[in-house]
């Protein structure tokens, strides 16, 4: 295996109405991933989180996926945690996890699919690892110098997380999870992003932009030769530090992004 194909923030229901008519709502699936594939699929797909609000909506993209894919690895992104009305709330008892679980387990009984949750998938000799890892403040504190407490506040004011998500991921407890596999991964997936370097222009001072990534440092200085992979910010990037090649192919919503494809990753040094 030279390749593998990655997309993130797909957010399915933004593009595909859910709807109760599953073989209606299979065919669109199909006819929407015919339209993002790229020329020439590789083997294996990565998704580095954001598939959808809804479980039963995202499984029928991920059989679909594998109508060319031998591998879909993925990983869960805040919008894979939202339970957008009471019925979902009910549904898994008020807890995000809860739905997060539902998701893994449907999702392995899948041949050729596997979640990424603290957890490594080996392919042709090339390692694959990671989990949804979580935002830390970080960017707010570090470069605008804002105590943490001022940015919770501001995080509770601007993003829909507070809204949606129920018992939301610990970060001490996603950094474990990646830390027990890091070393070990010649790919890392993630969906909130390692670093903020290659942030521009109106970002660069923006404190929400705290909100989109962690302070992963410690992991990047060991990186040297790995691929990384995330997403969560609707936008694309390509680029190294520290020796490890950082890339986010995001899709992100249609009136953001109407007509992008998923991209092919070449493995080098692994």
């Amino acid at each position: 295996m030279q390749t593998f194909d990655l997309i993130s923030d797909i957010h399915l229901e933004f593009w595909i109405p859910f709807i109760q008519n599953v073989d209606r709502m299979r065919s669109q699936i199909d006819s929407f991933i015919d339209d993002i594939l790229p020329d020439k699929p590789s083997k294996v797909l990565v998704i580095a989180g954001d598939l959808g609000h809804y479980n039963e909506q995202n499984i029928l993209m991920l059989t679909s996926f594998r109508r060319y894919y031998e591998y879909v690895l993925f990983t869960f992104g805040n919008h894979d945690l939202y339970m957008i009305s009471s019925a979902q709330r009910e549904r898994y008892n008020n807890s995000s996890i809860n739905r997060w679980g539902e998701m893994k387990q449907h999702a392995a009984e899948i041949p050729g699919v596997f979640p990424l949750d603290g957890n490594l998938m080996e392919i042709e000799g090339v390692t694959f690892g990671g989990t949804g890892m979580w935002y830390d403040y970080s960017f707010g504190i570090q470069e605008l110098g804002m105590t943490k407490a001022r940015l919770h506040k501001l995080w509770k004011q601007a993003m829909n997380d507070v809204n949606y998500i129920i018992e939301s991921p610990i970060f001490l407890q996603e950094e474990e999870k990646l830390s027990k596999v890091f070393k070990q991964c010649n790919v890392v997936v993630t969906h909130v992003g390692p670093d903020w370097s290659n942030v521009h222009g109106k970002y660069r001072i923006d404190p929400i932009t705290s909100f989109f990534y962690f302070d992963g440092s410690k992991w990047l200085s060991q990186a040297r030769g790995k691929i990384w992979c995330y997403g969560h910010t609707h936008s694309s990037n390509d680029y190294a530090i520290e020796g490890c090649r950082l890339v986010n192919n995001a899709l992100g919503y249609p009136n953001e992004n109407p007509f992008s494809k998923l991209v092919s990753i070449e493995i080098v040094q692994v």
